[in-house]
């Protein structure tokens, strides 16, 4: 059997189309099918990853209403601007119920934060040693947030047992436009 030349061409041509349409039609067919493959994993992963946001949205709500409650709860025990005398007014009724006697005491400058200021106050109190400590529990005790950031304790030169505190009480209130008008005693030093 012989071929002829026009058979040989249509045998080529016979061949040649289907290696054609892999390369023509198959191949890139193929490689958007991957394309779409690794587009639908990376959305499932996504999908998933939204899925995890979700279930902690519920539990992210809960959170938010614990934290707006402890919120409150610290916004209850900052009095506002014009009750910082009252505070301080407490202080010194802790301090003569337990027999201390205040020698002197000045505001410092005030500080402000975003959403509270501050009021450090220095204060020079003399008294029993027993007497200091139950005033430092009494302090503690008190409904709104006051400070000791500086504490100097020296034995007095009066009396046996007597003893002078030297501190700074900081009172934290909510934040206003004007400085508190907080009095200033003055003493023996």
């Amino acid at each position: 059997m012989r071929l002829g030349a026009r058979e040989l061409v249509f045998l080529l041509l016979l061949v040649a189309m289907p290696v054609a349409a892999y390369f023509m039609v198959f191949e890139p067919r193929n490689q958007q099918i991957r394309e779409a493959t690794e587009e639908i994993r990376q959305k499932q992963l996504k999908l998933k990853q939204l899925e995890a946001a979700t279930g902690a949205i519920a539990d992210l709500g809960l959170e938010i209403d614990k934290l707006t409650e402890a919120i409150n709860v610290f916004e209850q025990k900052l009095p506002a601007q014009r009750e910082v005398e009252v505070v301080l007014q407490q202080v010194w009724e802790l301090a003569a119920a337990q027999k201390l006697v205040p020698k002197s005491v000045r505001t410092d400058k005030l500080i402000r934060q975003p959403e509270y200021s501050e009021l450090p106050i220095k204060m020079t109190i003399v008294g029993n040693f027993d007497g200091f400590y139950a005033f430092l529990l009494d302090l503690e005790k008190m409904p709104r947030i006051t400070q000791l950031p500086m504490l100097s304790l020296k034995k007095a030169k009066t009396d046996e047992g007597e003893m002078q505190a030297e501190m700074v009480l900081t009172i934290f209130f909510e934040r206003a436009q004007d400085a508190p008008q907080a009095k200033t005693s003055g003493g023996n030093s």
